[in-house]
């Protein structure tokens, strides 16, 4: 007699969903069985898999999963379904794996896919965008940057154009440049405007010609992003040129979005039309003056005055920003109060280029022991960002936190965290 404990196992086994079964549910199942994050040696029967594989579906499923997994040895699989898959899903589905495998996302659960009707993270407007370029493989690059240029449906060229922008691709700002000024590209709206706006994340100020020329641009849309990332580059040579459009322009977005790109220059010579502007009675015009003279090194006691009589809480925390930036510390706590109100983004803003560029990073610190949670998570958020390995034990500290929003928040931080 076969023992019971034998046919339960034999059972188990019989069960067990694989990669070779006729039913695509199964082969599903497989999939996210395999997909576990680190786990390399499942790379090649999912690579010999994909190849195989009848159903768009599962083909996606297979080059997600791959993402999931992570490491170099999935580059070369992805790279070839980018290349080959006859499905755009499918290789849209790729676009999205080359960017998980450098930008942590929340990645729990069963794996979705564009086959589920679920959007990718990074096609949002607020994107998650990696925060160390330098660790992204130029074979990754290369192969977006291709598909950029080459590939036949032109949601997948402009999700390609766009990858490039959250993976901070400066090796490939040259072609990004030809791409979009290329005549045959014209007719591709969506593509050169991911081109002008992923030019602008990647923050090299070789583009700033080429955005400037497409200030001229006959597309309002490409024309309006090209100002903002004129801004981001920080090309100041094109200041002249904001200004005009700010005073000018019969177009109330691109009147702002020229003052929003003059504040994130940092040029000093804007510093008279941003002084003019603390008590203009337009909020937006108020809050981007005091950002621009944070960023240029402001007088602290015009500034000051400003604070104290300004009502409105998102310019309110913009003075306070200036104010930090002129070395009056003490009103980073108003910026870390503001992270738990309706203008958290704003001040998340602030205090990473405080953090990052301004020396401040100790005084973030101090927030990390907050005893408001939300403070304390989106502090941990902002650091992990900055990236700097003095944040490290700290940030450890928090993956412990009592409260599961920080102690997730940390557990990100701490993959963005070069290793000290």
């Amino acid at each position: 007699m076969i023992p019971f404990g034998t046919l339960i196992l034999a059972a188990t086994l019989l069960q067990t969903p694989s990669l070779d079964s006729p039913s695509p549910k199964e082969r599903l199942d497989a999939v996210d069985a395999m997909a576990l994050p680190g786990r390399a040696e499942n790379v090649s029967p999912l690579a010999e898999a994909l190849k195989k594989e009848p159903r768009s579906d599962v083909r996606a499923a297979i080059v997600a999963g791959l993402g999931r997994i992570g490491g170099a040895d999935v580059i070369p699989v992805l790279t070839q379904s980018l290349q080959s898959d006859l499905d755009k899903d499918v290789r849209l589905q790729v676009v999205d794996s080359f960017q998980r495998l450098y930008i942590p996302v929340n990645s729990q659960g069963p794996i979705k896919t564009v086959f589920n009707k679920v959007k990718s993270v990074f096609a949002e407007a607020d994107r998650p965008v990696v925060s160390n370029p330098s660790i992204v493989d130029p074979k990754v690059t290369s192969a977006l940057a291709d598909s950029m240029q080459k590939d036949f449906a032109e949601d997948v060229r402009a999700a390609a154009a766009r990858a490039l922008g959250s993976l901070k691709a400066r090796d490939r700002v040259a072609v990004l440049i030809a791409t979009l000024e290329s005549p045959q590209n014209r007719d591709h709206r969506p593509v050169r405007q991911e081109i002008v706006e992923s030019l602008g994340l990647i923050r090299d100020d070789a583009a700033g010609p080429a955005l400037q020329r497409a200030l001229q641009d006959n597309d309002r849309d490409i024309a309006q992003a090209a100002i903002l990332s004129i801004g981001l580059v920080g090309y100041k040579s094109a200041r002249p040129a904001l200004e005009d459009i700010f005073k000018n322009d019969r177009s109330e977005i691109s009147r702002k979005k020229a003052l929003e790109a003059i504040a994130l220059l940092g040029d000093p010579g804007s510093q008279p039309l941003l002084e003019s502007l603390l008590g203009n009675t337009n909020d937006s015009y108020r809050e981007l003056a005091a950002e621009g003279l944070a960023r240029i090194g402001p007088d602290a006691n015009l500034v000051k005055t400003r604070f104290e009589m300004e009502k409105k809480a998102n310019v309110r925390n913009a003075l306070a920003f200036a104010l930090v930036s002129a070395g009056q510390d003490n009103y980073v706590n108003d910026l870390a109060s503001a992270l738990d109100t309706r203008q958290a983004y704003q001040v998340q803003v602030y205090l990473y280029e405080l953090g990052k560029y301004k020396g401040k990073l100790p005084e973030l610190h101090r927030y990390l022991k907050s005893s408001n949670s939300r403070v304390r998570a989106k502090m941990a958020h902002i650091v992990g960002d900055i990236g700097d390995p003095s944040s490290r034990t700290l940030i450890e500290e928090l993956t412990k936190d009592r409260d599961s929003e920080v102690a997730s928040e940390a557990i990100i931080a701490l993959r963005k965290l070069t290793p000290a």
